[in-house]
């Protein structure tokens, strides 16, 4: 890291603030820095990025701590009101100390306040830019694939794992990361990527309440509501006193949680009643349907049994009129037989003559007995029908 000159140190609070430096560990000059410019956030930037800047170039801070430091402060100065960093701030800064560490810091301050108000396209746009000169930062990438999926971009899985493989990924790029996914409702693997990387994160020591939350929320969204409640909890447990708004938004998430819950759990009954209803209509509309069928098939039967008799009485009918036939046949060829011979043995021309009418009277005998014959045959089998 380059750094600039230091500043002189003008007041008993310089001189205090450098021996509490000087004393610190790498891990609590972050957190030294952080209280000594906190009061400043509520005023512009002008009343304590300046400062903020020339102090990690005095006392060298590493790109970790210079990423806390950025991250709480512009958190301080979301919750104060304070407006964003304009051309004029960044112009002056520079014109100060036009370094690559106070690039970089102006680069996480700002990118952090946008990001805490979900500036995605402002972030977006100054996103290109800082990748030209840090593209392989963590905390910048992770500004980008935050910026890319909150307004859906192409790129927005790409960046994602960019940051992520990052050989400097920390704590804070992973919590803007882990932010930024819970704004990619368009990705169906969004909740899955959520616990994926906040168990990555946990296996690093990285988790704390934020995390929690942002594991009950892919709980939620994966229907795993008794999961979710108790990763809720654990959020709510590890917060800190006093942090009212946060609270509120854990206690937000869990009413959501039993919300969706209950709405689940009544889809399912609502479901089973609705289906044993229509399991009901169903099998009473196949009862009453196969009474229906039942009831055709047996008078389909009725009267295919009819038809049947008809029949058979029909075949039995033509039957017996044809023996009755057959015999009045063979009852005429014995009588014309018979006559026959009379009349071939008459002598005398009146016995020939009383032969003769003999046969035609029993001809027509004959053809009567037919005649009465088929005509019963017809009545019969009409009645029948």
């Amino acid at each position: 890291m380059d750094n600039g000159v230091p500043p002189q140190r003008q007041s008993p609070e310089s001189d205090r603030l450098a021996e509490r430096m000087e004393a610190a560990s790498d891990r609590e000059k972050a957190s030294i820095l952080v209280d000594h410019f906190a009061e400043a956030t509520a005023g512009p930037p002008s009343a304590w990025v300046d400062g903020f800047v020339s102090r990690v170039e005095e006392f060298g801070l590493p790109v970790r701590q210079i990423r806390t430091a950025a991250t709480d402060l512009a958190w301080l100065a979301r919750k104060n009101g304070q407006g964003y960093l304009d051309g004029a701030d960044r112009a002056r800064i520079l014109a100060a100390s036009n370094t690559r560490t106070a690039r970089l810091c102006l680069a996480y301050v700002h990118g952090q306040r946008l990001r805490f108000d979900f500036k995605f396209a402002q972030l977006h746009r100054l996103c290109v830019d800082w990748l030209a000169e840090f593209e392989d930062d963590a905390l910048v990438l992770s500004f980008a694939a935050f910026a890319a999926l909150g307004t859906r971009a192409t790129n927005g899985l790409s960046m994602f794992q960019r940051a992520v493989d990052a050989p400097d990924a920390d704590n804070r790029s992973n919590q803007v990361l882990l932010t930024g996914i819970n704004f990619a409702d368009h990705l169906p693997e969004q909740p899955q990527m959520m616990l994926d990387l906040s168990d990555e994160m946990m296996a690093r020591g990285q988790e704390n309440a934020i995390v929690y939350y942002r594991r009950a929320t892919a709980y939620r969204k994966l229907a795993r509501y008794d999961e979710g409640l108790h990763e809720i909890d654990r959020a709510i447990d590890a917060l800190a006193p006093g942090d009212v708004l946060v609270h509120e938004q854990f206690t937000q998430e869990r009413r959501s949680i039993i919300l969706a819950q209950d709405l689940q759990n009544q889809i399912e009954r609502n479901t089973q009643a609705v289906a044993d209803s229509i399991a009901a209509q169903v099998d009473e509309r196949l009862a009453a349907a196969s009474a229906e069928l039942e009831q055709r098939l047996d008078e389909a039967s009725l009267r295919l049994a009819q038809r049947i008799d008809a029949a058979q009485e029909m075949v039995s009918s033509g039957l017996l009129k044809m023996v009755e036939i057959l015999g009045l046949f063979v009852a005429l060829v014995g009588f014309i037989a018979g006559s026959g011979a009379v009349v071939i043995k008459s002598h005398s021309l009146q016995e020939r003559a009383l032969s003769m009418l003999l046969v035609v009277g029993g001809a027509l005998i004959f053809f009567a007995l037919l005649r009465l014959v088929t005509t019963v045959g017809r009545r019969r089998v009409r009645a029948e029908r």
